[in-house]
């Protein structure tokens, strides 16, 4: 196990708290460690000698053992087997401002700790595992991770057996194994199992049975029926965005395992489909399940957080009610320059005969981004107004992680940025730090707690393409009686550079904006992403400070 640098830090409440709470909260403590440790899985120099973008992570997720909390896995979107920028013996003869994704390469990685989150090891990626290497598909990220109970021989469910945890992420076929046109890059969604805590992964199965390659698939989010009391335990929910024909629509999509994960449902449709250009979309869609076996799929659409429900395992599904409105934050946040999203994150209240459900997103407001809560106390069918629990001592908040611990207690974690000038962006303009609120079942919102012993630049990051910065989409969280633990993308030991931050506002509302999954299609469909880049596009490895976008998957451990 890979020593990891930790601070312990104690928590105090934080400005605004008496707006929040009734009555002072006894003082938390946390520790936060660096999950992918070292940046590249096997290299213990590598936290301080890989190079953009190989040393870049985001789009953090976190599970715990539901019958040991020792065992914790986590992972990200992971760039460590990325190669360098620029010519070299994997790239060939590219310009120097090449960073793109390369083809084949896997993006998602796997972390792993075995005491309770105090220390962990980076265990590489998906892609590294033989069944990978065996199969016809590369992780493309968008990490998700569950645990669940493990089937026995005579395929039902029991902690008897162990325990079995599931990795949700998009996937696409190995150069020159679609199956497809050359024309034609489709994103699936794959889903392995692992029943030793991470160290080994099946196969991936694929989630999405439809058979169209102008399908691209996206935002999924995976979850398991982990509840004895619930007469469809062990059953997998996996939810998705379904962009088709180009994106002219874009229905939430549902499919359900009940062997395990190793093969999927026909996927089930729970919106109408909608059209980008109407501002009706539906993205960012997020599964839980109560101790009932009800399942609840969220997501936003429009100016609202919609919920459905269905009460027989996922088999049919109830018009979809609204949990509240949202008011997507700036994108990007005032004083810095990466894509942001309010999507939300909902968590059942597990103890049995329990009909609550919690859902908390980030609402844009005159004074920036704030967390908000609601709940619905009758399984689904209607939600209370509205609850702020951030406030602008913290900063403009953005992606929070939820969930419920067994005794019912509601943890919410959470990023916020303060700006020195929100009117520009660059290099020391902004700080990023991690925050925590939580109510236990009988009581109130305690005040915001930092659970980050350090702040970060988000000019430290960047897209493969390097037209803006980029943090990710979501963080993540997990809870247990005795603790939280909230996982997000942290650049404290990443650079910014100068020369990065000018190229940036110098495309500023240009086509030259663009994302980094728009490139990887390109590249996937054999065309040079970077064709229309101006030749002023700067080369990290020539104009950049060696540590300029290191971005890591930060853990906070926290004790309540």
């Amino acid at each position: 196990m890979a020593h990891i640098w930790a601070r312990r830090i104690t928590i105090a409440a934080a400005a605004g708290f008496l707006a929040l709470a009734s009555s002072p909260a006894s003082a938390a403590t946390a520790v936060d460690v660096q999950a992918n440790k070292p940046q590249v899985a096997g290299d213990p120099s590598s936290d301080t000698t890989a190079v953009f973008p190989t040393n870049k992570q985001n789009e953090t997720t976190v599970a715990v053992n539901p019958i040991s909390s020792r065992y914790l896995i986590g992972g990200s979107n992971d760039e460590q087997r990325q190669p360098p920028c620029g010519p070299g013996p994997v790239r060939g003869n590219v310009a120097p401002s090449d960073c793109s994704f390369f083809p084949g390469v896997g993006t998602s990685g796997v972390y792993i700790s075995t005491n309770g989150g105090s220390t962990w090891t980076n265990h590489g990626l998906l892609d590294d595992q033989a069944s990978w290497q065996a199969s016809d598909l590369v992780s493309d990220g968008d990490p998700v991770i569950a645990y669940g109970p493990k089937p026995g021989p005579d395929g039902k469910f029991s902690y008897d057996n162990g325990v079995r945890a599931y990795y949700s992420t998009l996937a696409s076929y190995k150069p020159g194994r679609s199956p497809y046109p050359p024309n034609k890059a489709p994103e699936l969604l794959a889903v392995s199992h692992s029943d030793d805590n991470g160290l080994t992964w099946s196969a991936p199965a694929i989630g999405t049975v439809k058979n169209n390659p102008n399908d691209f698939n996206d935002k999924e989010w995976v979850t398991v029926d982990n509840l004895p009391t619930s007469p469809y335990f062990g059953r997998v929910y996996l939810t998705w965005t379904e962009f088709r024909a180009a994106g002219q629509s874009e229905p939430v999509m549902v499919a359900v395992s009940s062997d395990g994960g190793t093969t999927f449902s026909s996927p089930k449709q729970l919106s109408p489909a909608g059209n980008n250009g109407t501002g009706n979309g539906r993205q960012g869609s997020m599964p839980t399940v109560g101790p009932d076996g009800s399942v609840y799929v969220a997501w936003e659409q429009a100016s609202e957080q919609l919920v459905s429900v269905s009460r027989n395992g996922g088999d049919t599904w109830a018009r979809p009610v609204s949990a509240g409105p949202v008011a997507d934050i700036q994108d990007p946040i005032p004083g810095a320059n990466f894509r942001t999203d309010s999507f939300l994150s909902i968590a059942a209240d597990p103890r049995p005969g329990s009909t609550t459900v919690w859902a908390a997103w980030v609402n844009r407001t005159a004074d920036g981004g704030r967390v908000v809560v609601t709940s619905s106390k009758d399984r689904g069918l209607t939600w209370a107004g509205l609850t702020t629990v951030s406030t602008a001592a913290q900063g403009y908040a953005f992606f929070q992680g939820l969930d419920v611990a067994p005794n019912g207690r509601v943890d919410v974690g959470y990023q916020a940025l303060k700006a020195v000038n929100p009117a520009t962006y660059g290099t020391g303009n902004a700080a990023i730090d991690a925050w925590y609120v939580s109510k236990p079942d009988s009581g109130t919102w305690s005040g915001p707690v930092k659970v980050s012993s350090a702040s970060s630049d988000p000019a430290a990051s960047a897209q493969n393409n390097l037209a803006q910065q980029f943090w990710g989409d979501y963080n993540s969280l997990t809870s247990t009686n005795n603790n939280a633990w909230f996982i997000y993308t942290d650049s404290r030991t990443g650079a910014g550079c100068p020369a990065v931050d000018a190229y940036q506002k110098a495309i500023s509302g240009t086509s030259v904006v663009r994302g980094d999954m728009q490139d990887r299609i390109a590249t996937r469909l054999g065309q040079n992403p970077y064709a229309a880049d101006p030749s002023v596009k700067p080369a990290p490895q020539l104009s950049c400070p060696s540590q300029f976008g290191n971005t890591d998957a930060r853990v906070s451990v926290i004790t309540p």
